[in-house]
């Protein structure tokens, strides 16, 4: 290891429900409902084209703990709300309830947040569209290195810049992973691969696809962690990181 890894991993948990898609809801009305934006839903879900949503698809919303009833058309604008989806089949709506019957709340944080503009911003890219729902800092008393994107299993992971592959292979408590050294001092970490694209000593590009988003390692579901290490010493990606990808 190019650096010592806590060997305690502690990881917020992933909270989601499945929320089937009922005749006339749209992206738009259910990522309002459960406090998303559209672009968070698609990523959660791995959906490029939000006009494709079909009556009965399930859907996983991210970060909240029951489902509720999407608000229909009257409380919302019409004109952010163009695509109705398709209602050919009579298959009856249903929402499945997560374990515990509390409000429905939002995930712990998301990318669009307002943040102090960095010198650093937009030095590395971000290594999948997904819901960012855990953050660098503390949980608890334990700190937490890196942040956590939820994405649908299998999703690929790309690299934040070229550099070379450090280590490749398996970790406990972190699963599959990826390290990759960077210019600048940088160095990343990918955790809870499905699979690895990539072997140590690998020379990689930006935005090579490395692995794939998984649970492996001590997760409570899919996800990427997704660690950044200035001289071996974890920051903040935010502080680093620019506007995450919208397609």
């Amino acid at each position: 290891m190019p650096f010592a890894l806590r060997s305690a991993h502690p990881e917020p948990e992933l909270v989601s429900v499945r929320h089937r898609v009922a005749p006339g809801e749209t992206m738009y009305r259910i990522a309002k409902t459960y406090g998303l934006t559209v672009d968070e839903l698609a990523a959660a879900n791995g959906i490029k084209d939000a006009r494709a949503l079909s009556v009965g698809q399930e859907l996983t919303i991210p970060g909240v703990e029951r489902s509720v009833p999407v608000e229909s058309s009257d409380t919302l604008a019409a004109e952010a709300d163009p695509e109705p989806v398709r209602t050919s089949t009579g298959t009856a709506p249903r929402q499945v309830v997560a374990r515990r019957e509390e409000p429905p709340r939002r995930p712990a944080s998301r990318p669009g947040s307002p943040r102090p503009r960095l010198a650093t911003q937009g030095m590395i890219d971000w290594p999948l569209r997904g819901v960012l729902y855990g953050r660098f800092g503390k949980k608890g008393r334990e700190p937490h290195d890196g942040i956590d994107l939820a994405a649908p299993s299998g999703t690929p992971v790309k690299t934040a810049q070229e550099g070379t592959v450090l280590y490749a292979g398996e970790q406990k408590g972190y699963g599959n992973i990826v390290i990759v050294e960077h210019a600048n001092r940088l160095i990343t970490l990918y955790a809870h691969n499905r699979d690895l694209r990539v072997r140590t000593g690998q020379k990689v590009r930006r935005e090579q696809v490395i692995a794939t988003v998984g649970e492996s390692g001590k997760t409570s579901g899919p996800h990427l962690h997704f660690e950044l290490r200035v001289d071996g010493k974890p920051v903040d990606p935010l502080d680093y990181l620019g506007p995450m990808p919208s397609t």
